[in-house]
């Protein structure tokens, strides 16, 4: 006699809340970026990190409803949509590796306990956000500890300063994770800065506190609530508190003898009339100084380029402004060859300004080489000073 195998019907719906699935692709409301580190009068910047690890909660507590806001939306979707926004702040020019691994267990992390949705590689943000549109759904338990120790193998690869960056809402963490989290620093020290943004609810009260240890392991990092990111302004504040550093410009000091108010006595300024609000050296010119295009380069690095904030920020303030560009060498190498190094490198600036909205017209470029030095080419910092783009005004 043949016995009945009975197998119970259960739904699509009812697999996918199993299974923790997301039945619904995360949707990106409409986000205009605020800038990032701009330079001014006041302040410059300096980029402070080189990568940016994601860690990105994909377990099944994300999968309830995040009631920070009133769309509904999963505290998986929110997660998203906070780093979809991030990824929009990040400057487009910035010499910056990025990566995103989600940790969980089960399907959606292919059955391991961390998925590696970007390897960390040069950013773009067209592959950062392929990555996090790779990371599907959220399911399983939270090895928080494992995807820490993971990531250790990643940055063992990863070039210069770090920052490691949990999105999470810190429940059933594994009682190692902060273990973890001190090895990870001990082995990598100052070169590395743990952030964390906590995506919870009231009832997940104590993972905030969890994410905030983590932050406060490396010392440098910061912990922030998803909440307090949704304008374009505070998200803007906590990615350059992430990727830069900050200095203030000491302020110019205005005297009877200083025509043009730039802070250097009519007696001793070789370029009066300087655009209010521009830069200038030791001899009241508007220079751009120190600049390190590297060895034999006349390419801006992403990191001095911040500084030409100054100099975009001055010919918009004055639309009816031409200059020229003049680049200038220190004395290493053939005088004939720095010539032309010199001029590609004013070049260089020339099309950065152009990128970023000045008009062309206004801009001619010529190159000195090394035949007006404004410091001893027998001094590193002789020669530094002397590296510069100047900037003469041709018409008001």
């Amino acid at each position: 006699m043949l016995k009945k195998i009975i197998i119970p019907a259960v739904s699509v719906t009812g697999l996918a809340l199993l299974s923790g699935c997301a039945t619904e692709p995360t949707t990106y409301p409409s986000f205009t970026a605020a800038p990032i580190a701009q330079a001014s009068s006041t302040a410059e910047f300096r980029q402070k990190a080189d990568t940016l690890l994601v860690l990105l909660d994909a377990s099944s507590s994300m999968n309830s409803t995040y009631e920070g806001n009133e769309s509904g939306a999963s505290k998986f979707d929110v997660e998203k949509q906070t780093l979809y926004r991030l990824n929009k702040t990040i400057p487009a020019n910035i010499n910056l590796a990025t990566g995103l691994k989600s940790f969980g267990s089960g399907h959606c992390i292919g059955w391991g306990a961390t998925k590696s949705d970007q390897a960390i590689a040069s950013h773009s943000a067209n592959s950062f956000q392929a990555g996090l549109d790779a990371a599907g759904c959220a399911s399983g338990g939270t090895p928080a500890a494992s995807a820490i120790a993971v990531s250790e193998a990643d940055l063992d690869q990863a070039r210069g300063n770090i920052a490691l960056l949990i999105v999470s809402d810190g429940r059933q963490y594994p009682s190692d994770t902060l273990a973890q989290a001190q090895a990870l620093e001990s082995k990598f020290g100052s070169r590395l800065c743990t952030y964390t943004i906590w995506v919870g609810n009231e009832y997940d009260v104590d993972g905030q506190f969890v994410l905030q240890e983590l932050s406060n392991i490396s010392g440098c990092g910061r912990s922030v609530n998803a909440a307090d990111l949704s304008s374009s302004s505070a998200m803007a504040a906590f990615v350059e508190d992430m990727l830069y550093t900050s200095s203030a410009v000491a302020p110019v000091v205005v005297t009877s003898n200083d025509s043009d108010g730039d802070g250097v006595d009519d007696a001793n300024d070789k370029c009066p009339n300087t655009p209010a609000g521009a830069i200038v050296n030791s001899e009241g010119c508007w220079s751009y100084n120190k600049i390190d295009f590297g060895f034999d380069s006349a390419t801006i690095s992403p990191t001095y380029a911040p500084l030409f904030d100054n100099a975009i920020y001055t010919l918009q303030r004055n639309p009816n402004l031409t200059v020229q560009l003049e680049g200038h060498t220190d004395s290493t190498g053939p005088a004939a060859y720095n010539m032309g190094l010199s001029k590609r490198r004013a070049e260089a600036v020339k099309k950065h300004l152009v990128e970023n909205g000045i008009d062309a017209d206004r801009l001619t470029v010529v190159g000195y080489g090394e035949e007006n030095p404004i410091a001893p080419n027998d001094t590193a910092e002789g020669r530094a000073e002397n590296r510069r783009v100047g900037f003469s005004i041709t018409g008001r």
